[in-house]
C-alpha cells in the first residue's frame, strides 16, 4: 500500500502542482494585526468536503478560555481569521498525528518588481511562482493532497491523521497554531513551515522589539537623531554579542547560521520626510535561549547604558515595545522521539536523504512544543529568507522536484507512523 501511494504521488504530481497554484491565486496577506485568510480557509474546507473528509472551520476565539490562555496574543483581530482542520480516522484512534501549515502570507509589496504576477501560481522553469509558494501554501497542498490520495486509494492508516491549515503566523502572531493544538490534542505534530529539508527539533526564543527615541528640544536637522541611532546600534551590538555566545553553547544551534544572525536590523529611521527631525526609531529581531524575565532585565540594563550616552547629545529612549509575541526557547525530546525516528526512516527509504536534527529560527514550533506535544517538530521544503525567490522575497517560488520529493517523504511517514 505504501508503494501504491508513492506511485500515485508520482503519477498525479501535476495535480499537486496545480493545487499549490490554486492556493497561491487566493490572496491571504497578513498586514500586521489583521489578516485575509478567510477565503483560503473556505477553499480548504470545501476541498475536504469534496473528498469526503470530516472537517471543521473555526476561529481561534471560538475555543473556550482562549483569551485567558497565557500564550494568547491580543489585538490580532481573530474573529474572521479561521483555522481549518480535517481528520482521516485510522485503525487505531488511540494514536494520532497532525500535519500543519499556515495559510497567511506576508504582503506582496511592489508588484512592479516581480518577474511573475504574485498571485499567478504560474508553473515555469520547474518551479511554482507566487506569494506563499514556499511560505507556506506548499504545505497546505501537501496535507490536502495526501488526504485525498489516502482516501481514494482506500488506505486505512494505523493512526488518526489530522491536517490543519492555521491562521495568524506572520508578524509573530501564533494564535492559529495555538488554537489547533488546544482544540485537537495529538500524540505528535509536524509543522510543515520549514526549509531545505531541515528537521527542526528546537525553537529559538526572542522576538521583535521597537525602540523609539527623541531629543529634549526641537531640532532643525535630523543629523543629531542619526548620531542617536548610531549610539543605539552600538549598544545593541553588545546586547546581541551575548545572544550569539549563548546560542553557540546550544548543541542544536552551534553548527547553524543562527548564532551569527542573533540580531536582525529590520528598520532604522531618523526624522520623517522633513518632519519630526528630533525623533527616530530602530526595530530589531533578536534570538535568545533566555526566559522572558531574564531577557527583560538585560534590555533594561542596555537601555539604561544607552540613555547615559544619549543624554550627552540631548536624547533619550522614549519607548521600548515588543511588536511580536515573545517566543519561548524550546527543545523537543528529539533523541527519544518516535516522530523524529519515523521521519528519518521515511526520508532515507524514500529518497536516500539523511535528516539531521537542528534548531529553528523564530517559528510557531515554540508554541506547538509547549502546547501540543513535547515531541513536535518542523520539517519542510520552503526556501530561506536570504535567497532570491525565498520566503518573504519577491518572485517567491518553490521547486517542483523538491516539492515532489517532500510529498513522497510525508506520504511514507504517514504509512510508517
Amino acid at each position: 500500500m505504501k508503494e501504491k501511494l508513492l506511485n500515485a504521488i508520482e503519477e498525479r504530481k501535476n495535480e499537486l502542482y496545480e493545487l499549490v497554484g490554486a492556493l497561491i491565486k487566493i490572496n491571504s496577506e497578513s498586514i500586521g494585526t489583521t489578516g485575509n485568510e478567510a477565503e483560503v480557509a473556505r477553499f480548504v474546507k470545501k476541498y475536504l468536503e469534496d473528498i469526503g473528509v470530516e472537517s471543521e472551520l473555526y476561529s481561534p476565539m471560538s475555543i473556550e478560555g482562549f483569551e485567558k490562555h497565557p500564550d494568547y496574543l491580543v489585538g490580532h483581530n481573530l474573529e474572521n481569521r479561521f483555522d481549518v482542520t480535517g481528520v482521516l480516522r485510522g485503525k487505531n484512534s488511540q494514536k494520532s498525528v497532525m500535519l500543519m501549515s499556515h495559510s497567511d502570507t506576508v504582503p506582496i509589496g511592489d508588484e512592479s518588481l516581480w518577474s511573475f504576477p504574485p498571485l499567478s501560481g504560474e508553473i515555469r522553469d520547474g518551479k511554482i511562482w507566487g506569494r506563499g509558494a514556499c511560505d507556506d501554501k506548499y504545505g497546505i497542498a501537501v496535507g490536502l493532497f495526501l488526504m485525498k490520495l489516502i482516501k481514494e486509494l482506500g488506505i486505512k492508516l494505523d493512526c488518526d491523521y489530522y491536517f490543519t491549515a492555521y491562521s495568524d503566523e506572520e508578524y509573530g502572531g501564533g494564535n492559529g497554531s495555538l488554537a489547533a493544538c488546544l482544540k485537537y490534542k495529538c500524540d505528535d505534530y509536524v509543522n510543515m513551515d520549514c526549509k531545505n529539508f531541515e528537521l527542526w527539533v528546537a525553537g529559538v526564543g526572542g522576538g521583535d522589539v521597537l525602540l523609539e527615541f527623541a531629543a529634549d528640544s526641537p531640532k532643525g536637522s535630523c543629523g543629531d537623531a542619526v548620531e542617536a541611532l548610531y549610539i543605539l546600534k552600538k549598544e545593541l551590538d553588545l546586547f546581541v554579542k551575548a545572544r550569539k555566545e549563548e546560542l553557540l553553547g546550544e548543541e542544536l544551534y552551534k553548527n547553524t547560521y543562527i548564532p551569527d544572525t542573533s540580531m536582525i536590523l529590520l528598520e532604522a529611521k531618523a526624522g520623517d520626510d522633513g518632519n519630526d527631525l528630533d525623533k527616530g526609531h530602530i526595530l530589531i529581531e533578536y534570538f535568545t535561549n533566555k526566559t522572558e524575565q531574564e531577557i527583560d532585565l538585560e534590555f533594561e540594563k542596555m537601555c539604561s547604558d544607552a540613555n547615559t550616552k544619549l543624554k550627552e547629545i540631548g536624547f533619550k529612549i522614549t519607548k521600548r515595545e515588543m511588536t511580536t509575541r515573545f517566543f519561548h526557547f524550546v527543545k523537543s525530546d528529539y533523541q527519544n522521539s518516535y516522530v523524529v525516528k519515523t521521519l528519518t526512516k521515511s526520508a532515507k527509504e524514500t529518497s536516500g536523504r539523511t535528516l539531521v536534527p537542528s534548531g529553528a529560527v523564530l517559528s510557531d514550533l515554540s508554541l506547538i512544543v509547549k502546547n501540543g506535544s513535547p515531541n513536535a517538530v518542523a520539517f519542510g521544503v520552503g526556501r530561506a529568507f536570504d535567497v532570491y525567490g525565498g520566503a518573504h522575497q519577491r518572485d517567491e517560488n518553490i521547486s517542483c522536484d523538491n516539492l515532489l520529493e517532500f510529498t513522497k517523504i510525508m506520504g511514507s511517514f504517514l504509512m510508517n507512523y
